[in-house]
């Protein structure tokens, strides 16, 4: 009786049931209706410069701490070792910067004076500065890239799967790794791998991971891997080791209401950090005829072919002399002028005319009966800038 007594008390004791996995589909829905991400945390990695000769060193320290809006809108600070600057990233086509001389020396600036973008706030062309994607921070495109994820959560250090492969292309030379997770994050919390091949690179593998909380609704914590980074071919020390919060309702209307300030700040026109030149056509150069050689006009037409810049340029222009008609013929040096325009609106056009006066020019006719020009034009960037419609998008922004 005791024996069986014992087998039945054995035999009735069950397992606890297995929790089912949790699937990526089901971790990307609450974070797609997060009204706000807050992030911060740092990565490493190479900063594009205007000037390839002093591009910074491949291993520039970036610190950020950025609240990713809704409606795809990311703001905040990013610090690229130590140099701070305030970020407005709108869209993929307006983000606007404001910093010290010591950023804009790091991170190099469009060939006009410094005093132009120290201190001012500039409209940013370079959407990916910084290394890293600032769009994929917002709630809808990490839920979107959550929703690549084809494997569920996992726990523990094993690295992540490798991807699916195509048949017509070559096995990836390395392997996923199995990065750690950003600080504040317990070790043991679920993840979702986000693994892809990298074809610019000899089909190596880019990866990264989504870390959420253990316990029930598993809210995202963070991010680490270098998948979010541009850069491509970076080591696995790179990697962006980022931590978010998700914010409240209130918080974002907060967020909001902080951004449209910052935006009503901007002025109506400002500076962009990029290169722009006019469109140059020599439109007028008159020979000298026997006996006649006084100075020697030059015309120059000017196009701006931009759609959005208004730009101002210096041109100087170098006048050549030679007895023979044919450009390649005419090489003597015969003197310069300058030309200046101020601010030339997107389509616009202009003439503007210099003269050369030079001794040079009536001992050539001299010494030849005729006597032709030809001219080479220099440019230099005085000014680029656009209207910033900074107060329209303040007022388009959402109340939360």
């Amino acid at each position: 009786m005791t024996a069986l007594a014992l087998a039945a008390g054995c035999t009735s004791a069950q397992p606890p049931p297995e929790r089912p996995a949790l699937k990526a589909a089901d971790l990307a829905a609450p974070v797609r209706a997060a009204p706000l991400l807050h992030w911060t945390g740092s990565w490493r990695g190479p900063i594009e410069s205007f000037d390839p000769v002093k591009r910074p060193a491949p291993d520039n320290r970036v610190e950020a701490d950025l609240r990713a809006m809704g409606n795809g809108a990311v703001f905040g600070t990013v610090t690229i070792d130590g140099a701070t600057a305030t970020v407005l990233r709108l869209d993929d086509k307006t983000q606007f910067v404001k910093a010290d001389a010591r950023y804009w020396r790091l991170v190099g600036h469009a060939a006009l004076p410094l005093r132009d973008f120290a201190g001012q706030w500039v409209a940013e062309w370079n959407h990916l500065l910084y290394g890293l994607d600032l769009a994929r921070l917002s709630p809808q495109r990490v839920a979107a890239d959550l929703a690549e994820i084809e494997t569920p959560a996992a726990t523990g250090t094993a690295a992540p799967p490798m991807p699916a492969v195509p048949t017509w292309v070559a096995p990836p030379t390395d392997r996923p790794v199995a990065y750690p997770p950003p600080d504040g994050v317990p070790a043991g919390a679920p993840h979702l791998d986000l693994t892809r091949l990298d074809t610019s690179s000899t089909d190596a593998v880019r990866n990264g991971t989504y870390w959420f909380s253990p316990e029930a609704p598993h809210r995202l914590l963070g991010y680490s891997g270098v998948e979010l980074l541009t850069n491509l071919g970076l080591a696995p020390e790179a990697a962006a080791r980022l931590t978010v919060r998700t914010g409240t309702a209130q918080e974002a209307a907060d967020a909001y209401a902080d951004l449209a300030a910052r935006l009503r700040g901007i002025p109506r026109t400002v500076t962009v950090n990029t290169t722009a030149l006019l469109d140059q056509e020599v439109s007028q150069i008159t020979p000298c005829a026997p006996g006649v050689c006084g100075p020697v006009a030059v015309g120059l037409r000017l196009t701006n072919d931009s759609e959005k810049l208004t730009i101002g340029e210096r041109i100087d222009v170098t006048l050549y002399g030679g007895d023979f008609w044919m450009p390649d013929r005419i090489t003597d040096k015969v003197g310069t002028c300058r030309v200046s325009v101020g601010r030339l609106a997107p389509g616009k056009s202009v003439r503007k005319v210099c003269v050369v006066e030079d001794p040079r020019i009536q001992r050539m006719q001299r010494e030849d009966k005729h006597v032709w020009f030809r001219a080479e034009t220099s440019a230099t960037l005085t000014s680029v800038t656009t209207p910033s419609r900074a107060e329209q998008r303040a007022r388009e922004l959402p109340a939360h």
